[in-house]
């Protein structure tokens, strides 16, 4: 009667190890799969970014981007095509700002590589959004953004007020 007992154990001993590890092995699949979804904001605002033209992200403070040198309402630009330059991890990204008298008509990037947009899978979404907002705001001024990319972010805004202070008439500052 004792050996099968011993039997029973060690069958049971067995069963208890391969739940076990068909516990693990599940998680670490889901696990795999899950660690894809997370680039949103982990990839696009967490990255070590520099800039040229504009201060660095972490010099930057989003009230400083906020609340810009254009205090005057109208504010009055040269018209013409401006441009600044961003570095994202050493990979140079240009702003392009084409303005008139009075208004931002169209803001764009340019000289976008590849490898930018698969470091940062969001930047262009978040560029999108932030240049429709400054183009309807008419500048920089209390541009709000998502917490999630905040330094992506706010390279962006300094980019595009680092090229409208080219364009902005003197007299208007």
């Amino acid at each position: 009667m004792n050996s099968q007992t011993k039997i029973v154990v060690i069958r049971m001993k067995w069963l208890i190890i391969a739940v076990i590890a068909a516990i693990v092995l599940i998680a670490g699949i889901v696990l795999y799969f899950n660690m894809g979804k997370n680039d949103s904001g982990s990839s696009s605002g967490n990255a070590r970014m520099t800039s040229t033209d504009v201060k660095s992200a972490a010099d930057t403070d989003s009230s400083d981007v906020r609340n810009s040198t254009y205090k005057n309402s109208p504010v009055t630009y040269t018209p013409g095509v401006y441009t600044a330059s961003i570095m994202l991890d050493g990979n140079p990204v240009d702003i392009k700002v084409t303005l008139d008298k009075n208004n931002i008509n169209n803001i764009e990037l340019v000289n976008l590589s590849d490898s930018v947009t698969t470091m940062y899978p969001m930047l262009n979404d978040n560029f999108e959004e932030i240049a429709s907002a400054v183009k309807i705001n008419g500048s920089t001024q209390n541009i709000t953004y998502s917490a999630e990319s905040k330094y992506t972010s706010s390279m962006i805004l300094s980019g595009i007020k680092a090229a409208l202070d080219k364009a902005v008439v003197t007299g208007a500052k």
